[in-house]
């Protein structure tokens, strides 16, 4: 269970493979969960903005390992913002790649007038609803979140996309939710403020 994984089936709609986030948010969301993976596994630690490898043995799966490559092939640059936005602009892609390799999902081209788009149709339906359908249910019953799941919560409010999982939340709602992201470590807390920041200058300022 791949925190990665987990956010690109939640904004993702199950019928059509579509895209049900604003691309820039779902990219920044994709870069902040992909971080959290190496968080989670002990790999990286953030602090004051700034990343640094903990010297862990690297991720089992490969493309966490190529992030961790790229890191420690950059010892110059360690700004968690410039990280975020670099990882943001392929992250969608890249885990696509992975959940097809795992056989989750299948990539739909389909051609336009002015270029074409891709679909990410799941293989089972079921299995791509999961993560959202279990993310609602914790939340709603005002279940202990574990930190994989607190970290998923997050980068579903900071993105903007609160109401696509719990379409009939309220107040208790976003209160549980922010008491399990305040539980979180630190390097986990900062990861999200600053993915939430990197959304609000991606919505305010035109490509």
């Amino acid at each position: 269970m791949l925190l990665a994984n987990d956010f690109f089936h939640i904004v993702h709609d199950v019928g059509s493979g579509k895209l049900r986030l604003n691309a820039r948010a779902a990219g920044l969301g994709l870069a902040g969960a992909l971080l959290g993976e190496l968080i989670l596994n002990n790999n990286l630690h953030v602090a004051s903005g700034t990343l640094s490898l903990t010297g862990a043995q690297p991720p089992a799966d490969d493309l966490g390992y190529r992030i961790v490559r790229q890191l420690t092939a950059d010892q110059q640059t360690r700004s968690l913002r410039t990280w975020l936005a670099f990882l943001s602009q392929s992250a969608l892609e890249r885990v696509a790649v992975r959940l097809t390799r795992e056989g989750e999902i299948e990539p739909v081209k389909s051609r336009k007038l002015f270029g074409s788009s891709v679909r990410y149709l799941p293989v089972d339906p079921k299995v791509a609803a999961w993560p959202t359908d279990r993310l609602y249910g914790l939340v709603n019953r005002g279940d202990p979140l574990d930190f994989h799941d607190a970290m998923l919560a997050g980068l579903v409010a900071v993105t903007g996309f609160t109401k696509g999982v719990w379409w009939d939340g309220d107040a208790v709602t976003l209160r549980h939710i922010a008491a399990a992201v305040g539980s979180m470590p630190m390097s986990m807390r900062e990861v999200l403020a600053h993915t939430e920041a990197a959304v609000g200058d991606a919505t305010l300022s035109p490509r």
